[in-house]
């Protein structure tokens, strides 16, 4: 009986020290985690960039084509050139065109050589009436002949400038700089005016066309629409990113359409980027970052304090010392940080390191704090 009792007593130590052990009573309480915290600020004015997809396109393309009629002599370029505004493309055969404009300088010196004849003229029949020895009649038929004869200068004229213009059309020059297309004719065809010859596309500068989200757009607290294209967002600065490689030169919006598109709820905008070196080409897809943008009164949060969860984002806070799990709502980034639209206020310490180290509700020692500003 009394060995019975001896091992009772024992199983029961043995379950209590065990129980104690279990909830940190049989040894010593491990140290919470450290962590640096971020002191949570309300920021007047932030900068923010906009990032939207984007497709680049052409600032000009056109068509050449003839503009008189006649066989197609030579072409003065290969398919794919680069050429300037009024460089030689074609030649249309100048050859009825050149007896054309030859025979209308004939016309106007034979034209000049009338007026000089009916001008003399009419001052003989001028002073001859003033002397009384011809007519009326026949002082009016010298002033008439004068006035048909110096018209006739004038459509003579005309019709050389004409002349000389079909002339100058032989010659089919690009109206643009830009590349050359395929050819759309073969030397030797007859040609009209409206056939077209090849296309040339302006790669320099370049246009790259996005749409901004109807809610970006009226979010009052950006300075993007004052109810007119006005100075402010004329400084808006633009970069590219193409193929994830970023594009060296700066470009500026200069483009925000003045209606929503009501199928996709955006608004078209359009930047320009200079294209010197001609590497960008039309019909490339890419990114393009919009800044010079701000937002006021604002709360943010660093990009490293933000954890991803089911639920959405969330990020820990320290209260009473303790680490507390706390859903949020994130918006526009501004370089390392996130903005807050919901979920955090002025005040708050948001944990931004030691995550694997920490479970929501478990005390914690707060290192560093960081505020608004980045400092410690």
């Amino acid at each position: 009986m009394k060995r019975f009792k001896f091992l009772f007593a024992f199983l029961i130590l043995v379950f209590q020290f065990g129980f104690l052990k279990a909830y940190g009573q049989a040894s010593p309480q491990m140290p919470p985690p450290e962590v640096d915290v971020y002191k949570v600020e309300q920021i007047d004015k932030l900068p923010v960039t906009l990032i939207y997809p984007a497709r680049l396109k052409s600032p000009e393309q056109v068509t050449v084509v003839a503009r008189v009629t006649g066989f197609l002599e030579k072409k003065f370029f290969k398919e794919g050139d680069y050429v300037k505004k009024g460089q030689l493309l074609y030649l249309i055969e100048p050859d009825p065109y050149e007896a054309a404009y030859e025979k209308a300088k004939a016309n106007l010196l034979h034209a000049q050589a009338q007026l000089e004849k009916a001008k003399r003229d009419w001052k003989r029949a001028e002073k001859s009436f003033k002397a009384k020895a011809i007519s009326e009649q026949e002082r009016d038929a010298a002033k008439y002949a004068y006035e048909m004869a110096k018209a006739q200068v004038l459509a003579a004229k005309a019709a050389l400038k004409q002349a000389a213009i079909n002339l100058g059309y032989t010659k089919v020059r690009a109206t643009i700089s830009g590349y050359t297309g395929l050819k759309q004719i073969d030397v030797g065809n007859l040609v009209t005016p409206g056939t077209p010859l090849v296309t040339i596309t302006s790669v320099d500068p370049i246009y790259v066309e996005f749409s901004i989200p109807d809610v970006d757009v009226f979010k009052s607290k950006y300075n993007l629409l004052k109810g007119k294209w006005g100075e402010e967002e004329k400084k808006l600065k633009a970069k590219l990113i193409v193929n994830n490689v970023p594009y060296n030169l700066e470009g500026k919006v200069h483009f925000l359409d003045v209606k929503v598109n009501p199928n996709t709820s955006t608004v078209k905008a359009r930047a320009v980027f200079p294209n010197p070196s001609r590497v960008l080409m039309p019909g490339q897809f890419g990114r393009v970052e919009i800044s010079g943008l701000y937002r006021r009164n604002v709360i943010v949060v660093p990009q490293k304090a933000v954890l991803q969860t089911p639920r959405g984002s969330m990020v820990y806070v320290v209260q009473n010392g303790r680490a507390v799990p706390k859903i949020i709502k994130v918006g526009e980034t501004s370089g390392d940080y996130f903005v807050v639209e919901r979920g955090l206020k002025p005040g708050e310490l948001v944990v931004v390191d030691n995550f694997f180290k920490i479970k929501p509700g478990i005390p914690v020692k707060i290192g560093e704090v960081i505020n608004g500003r980045g400092e410690r």
